[in-house]
């Protein structure tokens, strides 16, 4: 059974380097923004780091990562943004806490079917007045999105941290080209966590999701290579 332990970011670092002298064999998986270690071919434990330290490169080792980046030693501001299909949350987070925010809604979802038009469109979507409706409403939907990232607080984090399907993502960056708004601008990385529903409640929930590391545990017995693990706290 799989085991999480949560500690806060400002605690990582000395917790990857007496790992590092420890030589334990822990590797880079960027697309997850975490270390790995491997038992038989198996993963025995992730280590994802907080959002906002530097990526590693692929199957880069923690010692060579540790030696090649300048880990943070203060708090960065960042956006978070949940989509799903009709609803978006975007909000600014500063030292820890949201301070800005905004909730989006667009009829975008076939009541009957519960699909969006977007999706819709990709099998058998017809050309009926609700149908150019939803369409509309899609596509004020990732303008709003992008209208509230080009304004202030947002645009002037460096940071999104992101939930959403990789559908809407995909739109979304077609969008911003359409709207000649550059994504490059922030670095975008999944938040990686479990979203209820895309609502000021679970941005508010969430907002501090960056501040941690995340080490899950599927080996017990990789438990006898580490370090003592920091306690979690608030």
């Amino acid at each position: 059974m799989s085991r999480l332990y949560k500690f806060h970011f400002d605690e990582t670092e000395a917790f990857l380097r007496e790992i590092s002298s420890l030589e334990v064999p822990l590797l880079m998986d960027p697309d997850r923004h975490c270390f790995y270690l491997e038992n038989d071919q198996q993963i025995a434990l992730r280590l994802r780091l907080p959002l906002f330290f530097p990526n590693g490169e692929n199957n880069e080792p923690l010692w060579h990562y540790l030696q090649r980046v300048e880990i943070p030693q203060e708090l960065p501001n960042w956006n978070i943004l949940l989509m799903e299909a009709g609803r978006a949350a975007v909000g600014s987070v500063r030292a820890g806490v949201v301070d800005s925010h905004k909730n989006i809604r667009k009829y975008m979802v076939r009541k009957k079917s519960g699909k969006a038009q977007l999706t819709h469109l990709k099998t058998k979507g017809k050309s009926r007045y609700g149908s150019r409706l939803r369409l509309q409403e899609s596509e004020a939907y990732f303008v709003e999105i992008i209208e509230r990232l080009e304004q202030k607080p947002e645009s002037e984090s460096a940071f999104i941290f992101y939930h959403c399907p990789v559908r809407l993502k995909s739109f979304l960056d077609h969008a911003a080209v359409d709207c000649k708004f550059d994504m490059n601008k922030f670095q975008w990385r999944k938040l990686g966590v479990s979203i209820k529903e895309c609502s000021f409640d679970e941005l508010k929930r969430h907002g501090r999701e960056p501040l941690y590391s995340r080490l899950m545990i599927e080996d017990e017995r990789s438990l006898e290579l580490l370090p003592l693990i920091p306690e979690y706290k608030k």
